[in-house]
């Protein structure tokens, strides 16, 4: 049996009941999740610390429109992790429930060092304020990266090495190298681009080594953002960094492409949605897409902090819509919208391929189509999604049955056909070029085709990662973005960083005092401008377990 979904099986519909965590002390609490004046909202009541009532989607159509595209993974397996008895899958524990693990990992994350080259308010690990490096040996990235590649019943094929900042690791263009040769067909780098923009010879010797992708922290087009958001002027940084792989693009004939990775809040950098997607576009060279992340509240922030910065999926694609006038809301859509294509390709191939059952409140995402007078166009546009992947569902139920599989690519054909709106095309695109490029995708075919289908091509996205106030076990329970640990386990992205924040956890225990790793490695620590031995004595002291 080689599908890769099952029926959805969270509840839906509005209201609705599940499990989040108290913001102030993380317990358990049973939530519920309503709409009113067409917003959906979060409420709970922790008997400590009263009732919070947060804003989730502030687009209930939307919203409910998201979970008609709903769909369950088989479920996640690590065979490196020995704390999992044979057979069982991955899961969390969170304040004493079992979450088990239903999503496969689309994108893993490696962290190669808590270090970093900046310090910003937000951040999610910073080893000068925590006391300790965090910082992976090599032969420590080699297991972690093992044991994405040994997940069942789907391995994972695409890895993001991040930080801290990764570039300050000693070890990132080995473990660079390291992924591609275990077959990681997708490489990333989460990065300032501090590095990159300094050091044109260490981005060609990552770009040689493999890296695909530089997810580029980009919160704005102007100093006074970074300034307020990063402490420091960044602005020609990431320009260079564009330049740079412009460069390396004219001189070898292949950059890696850079994703724009823009932390939003309401209130510092949402007027520049439009902008900065159009900025994307211009350089639609090296730049494959726009990746807005609203802020997730970690750590201790006021009520009012958080009423004020809050930004949900909704609010960026409206953004995006007013901004630009490139979308509307129908463009948008939930990130399983795509599992069926992966999920008839593997049952057609008869072998398990990487599928993205994802919760469908976790994204919004959508394609646009830029021809050379950068006339731009939605995919949606001329697309009839929810037909073509409600048909795709019916064939990919009855393939699974039938003795010859690949037989069933003539009834997709024949649904791409019924599906393209050819009036709706860009001029230039043709139906018969889009049916064989989508074909070729969903049999995993021709690398050629999908070049083709690229060009002109960018991808526009918003991830909303939990925190404390919209918490919610569904979500973890079918994410599909882990990060691995130098003991092989495997952790939801909003485990690790939020709610039960495995973070602090896995750093103390493979972590030593910054003291005893200034000591350790005297050369690297003289070229670190922003660590410095802290002056707590309890940091001090503090030894790794």
């Amino acid at each position: 049996m080689c599908a890769t979904v099952r029926p959805y099986s969270a509840p839906v519909g509005l209201p609705k009941r599940t499990k989040s965590l108290c913001p102030e002390c993380g317990k358990k609490l049973e939530a519920t999740i309503y709409e009113k004046d067409g917003k959906v909202f979060m409420e709970k009541e922790c008997p400590e610390h009263g009732r919070f009532d947060d804003i989730y989607w502030s687009d209930a159509k939307k919203y409910l429109e998201a979970e008609g595209y709903a769909k369950d993974g088989t479920g996640l397996r690590n065979p490196m992790d020995d704390s999992l008895g044979e057979g069982e899958n991955v899961n969390v524990v969170i304040d004493g429930e079992r979450v088990d693990m239903l999503s496969p990992t689309a994108l893993a994350n490696i962290d190669l060092t808590n270090r970093c080259n900046m310090h910003c308010p937000i951040c999610f690990a910073n080893a000068a304020d925590q006391g300790y490096v965090y910082e992976p040996d090599v032969a420590a990235i080699g297991r972690m990266l093992d044991a994405l590649r040994a997940e069942e019943p789907i391995k994972c094929t695409a890895v993001q090495f991040s930080g801290g900042e990764p570039t300050v690791s000693p070890h990132v263009i080995k473990a660079i190298r390291m992924a591609k040769e275990r077959g990681f067909a997708q490489v990333q780098v989460a990065s300032n681009g501090i590095k990159f923009a300094a050091d044109y010879g260490f981005l060609k010797a990552c770009a040689r080594a493999g890296m695909n992708t530089i997810y580029l922290q980009f919160d704005g087009l102007d100093d006074d953002i970074y300034m307020r958001s990063r402490g420091r002027k960044m602005w020609e940084v990431k320009q260079s960094v564009i330049g740079n792989c412009r460069r390396l693009k004219a001189e070898t004939g292949h950059s890696p492409s850079i994703v724009l990775v823009v932390t939003t809040v309401h209130g510092l950098n949402d007027t520049q949605i439009g902008d900065i997607l159009r900025y994307a576009i211009k350089n639609r060279d090296v730049v494959r897409g726009v990746n807005y992340q609203p802020v997730a509240f970690t750590g201790r922030v006021t009520r009012e902090e958080v009423s004020e910065g809050r930004i949900t999926l909704t609010d960026v694609a409206r953004c995006v819509n007013e901004e630009t006038g490139y979308t509307n809301m129908n463009d948008w859509y939930p990130v399983p919208v795509v599992s069926g294509i992966s999920n008839y390709a593997s049952i057609i191939l008869g072998t398990n391929k990487i599928t993205f059952p994802t919760h469908p409140h976790c994204g919004l995402a959508t394609y646009l189509f830029i021809d050379d007078k950068e006339n731009v166009t939605p995919m949606p546009e001329f697309i009839d999604v929810e037909r073509f992947t409600k048909g795709l569902d019916d064939i990919a139920a009855k393939a699974e049955q039938a003795r010859f599989k690949k037989l069933t690519a003539l009834k997709v054909k024949k649904l791409l056909d019924n599906c393209l709106i050819e009036e709706r095309m860009p001029e230039g695109m043709t139906k018969a070029l889009l049916v064989q490029t989508l074909l070729s995708i969903m049999s995993r075919r021709s690398k050629k085709t999908l070049a083709k289908f690229s060009w002109g091509m960018m991808y526009v996205g918003a991830m909303h990662f939990q925190d404390g106030h919209n918490y919610d076990f569904e979500r973890v329970r079918r994410c599909s973005i882990h990060y691995v640990t130098p003991d092989c386990r495997i952790v939801p992205f909003c485990a690790y960083n939020s709610g039960i924040c495995l973070r602090e956890e896995t750093e103390r225990r493979f972590s030593v005092p910054v003291k005893e790793w200034i000591e350790r490695n005297r050369e690297e620590a003289a070229k670190d401008s922003v660590l410095v031995v802290p002056k707590d004595p309890e940091a001090e002291g503090r030894q790794s377990s």
